[in-house]
């Protein structure tokens, strides 16, 4: 059964009123993130549009991923949720990942065979690799698959095996078998949680395709949000010290940052919205 609202008073808001509705949806995710829960006659009297009209607005970004349609209005995504399904994770923080998957791209070198696991974080590189010029991308991500299949000149190596609809990729003993007998001048990886200095992951299957990616490759790479930072997780992935590059946003904290250096890998800080 679906989740019910409390009425929550609500300030007007004049300069919401007379968006576009492009315009009013994208308002309207950024409130319901800062708020975490919004009504519809809430959102209604902060827009100055009617109660159907949000009601369809809220259906329209539901649709898509962006929040949870819940009975009376709406709630953010939050990690916890998000975990459970990649449509979710891909709106989850999603200008942060594109600043870091921006980043990350610098560090790929033209001509090189580059790995890249099914995170949403690391998907985000794709919009990047035709640019950037490896000769091979090897990946069980389908989404990426999709994306370097397209490339005229770079060769993709599809890792296959049990499909995972939830992860949008391809997950198990299957993949790591195929990974054994490959190697990779860089691996691009993200996690869900890092805690005491090393990566983590809820769930077994992915921690284990995760660490056989990263066995293949010469050089490892770190690619993560600052939220991921003492989230809960339980199969250990890898130590952050066997890492060469750690890219991250600059809205870590200067205690961690400077743990991180402490352990060795190159630290390289995407600037972001964060900080604000």
């Amino acid at each position: 059964m679906e989740n019910e609202v409390s009425k929550v008073g609500t300030a007007a808001a004049p300069e919401a009123v007379g968006l576009s509705p492009e315009s009013r949806r994208d308002e309207i995710i950024a409130y319901v993130n800062r708020v975490q829960l919004a009504r519809v006659e809430e959102l209604a009297e902060i827009f100055g549009v009617s109660a159907m009209t949000i009601h369809r607005d809220l259906d329209s970004l539901a649709k898509e991923s962006r929040l949870e349609r819940i009975r009376g209005g709406a709630r953010a995504i939050t990690a916890r949720l998000a975990e459970r399904d990649v449509k979710l994770r891909r709106h989850l923080h999603a200008e942060v990942k594109l600043q870091l998957a921006a980043t990350a791209a610098t560090l790929i070198e033209p001509g090189t065979v580059i790995a890249l696991d099914d995170s949403t974080t690391v998907g985000a590189l794709g919009a990047h690799l035709e640019k950037r010029h490896p000769s091979t991308v090897i990946t069980h991500s389908l989404a990426l698959m999709g994306v370097v299949s397209s490339l005229p000149n770079v060769a993709l190596v599809g890792l296959g095996g049990q499909y995972y609809s939830e992860t949008d990729s391809f997950l198990g003993s299957i993949v790591v078998e195929q990974a054994q007998r490959l190697t990779a001048d860089a691996v691009f990886v993200s996690t869900t949680a890092i805690k005491n200095q090393a990566l983590l992951h809820p769930d077994a299957e992915a921690a284990l395709t995760k660490r056989s990616l990263l066995k293949m490759g010469g050089r490892k790479i770190l690619v993560v949000d600052s939220s991921k930072f003492e989230s809960a997780g339980i199969y250990h992935v890898m130590n952050l010290d066997e890492f060469d590059d750690i890219v991250v946003d600059d809205g870590l904290n200067v205690e961690t940052r400077a743990d991180l250096q402490q352990l060795g890998p190159r630290i390289h800080i995407a600037s972001t919205s964060t900080k604000a």
